[in-house]
């Protein structure tokens, strides 16, 4: 059986989970064991907002940017978040997925 890939990815009005829902953070991955957990979409909306939070609009002469100050700022809350996430999702693995993590060493390294 070939497992399902779920890739953990940080961008613009994305949870972590790609794809996401953008309003609520409700993972669409196709697999219902993540797709349909409360506790996983709330933690991958709670990260969507808080990344979300780092673009700043009209600022410095640019119609966006991405603060990477702010991000540095956030570091420890975004991988504190990042784990509660890993681990809901590795609680929940039924076989069926695995996780390619994009983010948590980036994250780490700032």
């Amino acid at each position: 059986m070939k497992k399902e890939v779920v890739t953990i990815r940080l961008d613009f009005l994305q949870g972590p989970i790609w794809i996401s829902d953008v309003d609520t953070g409700q993972p669409m991955t196709g697999i219902d064991v993540i797709d349909n957990d409360e506790v996983v979409t709330s933690i991958n909306h709670e990260i969507s907002l808080l990344y979300s939070s780092f673009y700043e609009f009209d600022s410095n002469g640019e119609p966006c940017t991405f603060n990477s100050q702010k991000e540095k700022e956030n570091k420890n809350k975004l991988l504190e978040l990042l784990s509660k996430l890993l681990d809901r999702l590795n609680e929940i693995n039924d076989g069926s997925y695995e996780i390619n993590d994009e983010e948590t060493a980036r994250i780490s390294s700032l």
